[in-house]
């Protein structure tokens, strides 16, 4: 006989104690600081999302997305709409193809663009306020940087499409109006749905990396829905897919109440590439500017840095968007060119002769007192051998963009309306910008 209600699990401790801490988060009771960088964090990612919608695979995606899902969520950029799981996956996925996405170092991932396209869908559909949104966001982007950092992913596996995703499945809970026995359930739920996530696929330049992104703002919304419709995941997923599977080990101790916001310690890129490129890069930057170097006067480079970023050691750059993973390219480029803003991530500066000649020379090694500052501090040591016998060092600590290092508020803003204008005219980002200022004070987002 067919039974009167669905047959459920009951999820494991750590997943209660992360759904009461999710709940415990109140935009009224938050530090004035936290708000205005989950503003921050919010715009950022609004910008990369424009941005990215330029894209033509993302221009492709978004021409097919109402077909496979209609709905009422915006897709970035165009003038369409689609179900919100799949502009979460359309808009997810464009945000983190530019590679200008923010990043925790204390999560080893990018929390903001794994969550808010979610986010942002969900709340135009739901019809919620400005202010549900931000409460959303800082919830789910908390306790994602506590997963994240509970977890030691394998080598192999690319942080992308892995934890953020039960930040993803909290904001959309809390969105939801979830309480917390169903949050408990969103939790585990979505902690069986990531993805294989390969770190090689962004190594060799496969577009499938940004596509993590996109399905962990699909699962991570559909995860919240699926457990409100009576579907319920393995009790201990958390512990098994991320402390076995995907993960070495997992390991987390929730608070009762989150007095530490990680959220106020993370970091914006203005280089176009991934965040274990920025210290060797301005690294670089320093000793071509200190020792007027040329490529012609250079014999060899040796990057010292921590792991994991020596795994964007390869020196053979199939393609533009394979170069934003490799370190030999973005401290070639950084001597060859002085950039490495957008501009440089094309295919007739990934293939001109010199600069493949100059990227053969520059080696990575890990050095195991670099290695120990982690998650603090994210440094590299650039040494460069000269042909006329010298060698040169120096080292950054603190690359710009991080909570150490921080971007002054006019650059943050212009960084938005730059990659907000790939896709907008100057009044609607006018408009775009005052509406994310004040976004506490809307009462709904879908006019935005």
């Amino acid at each position: 006989m067919i039974p009167a209600a669905p047959v459920l699990t009951e999820p494991s401790e750590t997943a209660h104690a992360l759904a009461g801490l999710a709940l415990s988060v109140r935009l009224d009771d938050l530090p004035a600081a936290v708000v205005a960088q989950a503003k921050r964090i919010l715009r950022d990612t609004v910008g990369v999302m424009l941005g990215g919608a330029a894209l033509p695979e993302i221009r492709n995606l978004a021409a097919i997305a109402p077909g496979l899902a209609a709905g009422g969520a915006s897709l970035f950029g165009t003038g369409t709409r689609a179900a919100a799981h799949m502009a979460a996956l359309v808009n997810g996925t464009g945000g983190v193809s530019l590679e200008l996405d923010e990043g925790n170092q204390f999560a080893v991932n990018h929390p903001g663009v794994h969550i808010i396209p979610a986010l942002w869908a969900l709340a135009e559909e739901e019809g919620a306020s400005g202010a549900a949104l931000l409460e959303a966001l800082v919830a789910g982007y908390e306790i994602a940087v506590r997963v994240g950092a509970a977890t030691k992913l394998r080598g192999p596996v690319h942080p992308f499409g892995t934890h953020t995703i039960i930040g993803t499945a909290v904001g959309a809970a809390r969105l939801l109006g979830f309480d917390a026995a169903l949050t408990a359930r969103s939790i585990e739920l979505a902690a069986g749905l990531p993805i294989a996530s390969s770190q090689m696929a962004a190594n060799s330049g496969a577009s499938v990396r940004n596509l993590f992104t996109g399905f962990t703002n699909h699962n991570g919304l559909l995860a919240a829905k699926l457990a409100r419709a009576g579907f319920c995941g393995e009790p201990g997923a958390l512990e098994t897919v991320f402390g076995r599977i995907l993960g070495e080990r997992f390991g987390i101790a929730v608070e009762a109440r989150i007095e530490d916001f990680y959220l106020t310690r993370n970091y914006f890129k203005i280089y176009a590439c991934s965040r274990w490129n920025h210290a060797p890069i301005e690294a670089a930057r320093d000793l071509r500017a200190a020792h007027g170097l040329t490529p012609a006067m250079i014999d060899r480079v040796v990057v010292h840095t921590y792991d994991p970023a020596t795994r964007l050691g390869g020196g053979r750059v199939a393609n533009a968007y394979a170069a934003k993973h490799s370190i030999p390219f973005n401290v070639a480029a950084q001597l060859m060119h002085g950039s490495n803003d957008v501009g440089v991530y094309n295919e007739a500066v990934v293939h001109d002769p010199a600069l493949v000649d100059l990227v053969a020379r520059v080696t990575v090694r890990e050095d195991p007192a670099l290695t120990a500052l982690l998650p603090g501090v994210r440094a590299a040591r650039v040494e460069i051998g000269l042909r006329d016998g010298r060698v040169v060092s120096a080292q950054s600590d603190t690359p710009i963009g991080g909570f150490d290092n921080p971007l002054p508020e006019a650059d943050l803003r212009a960084k938005f309306r730059r990659l907000a204008a790939l896709t907008l005219a100057e009044p609607a980002i006018d408009a775009l910008e005052a509406d994310l200022a004040r976004i506490e004070s809307l009462d709904r987002i879908g006019p935005v």
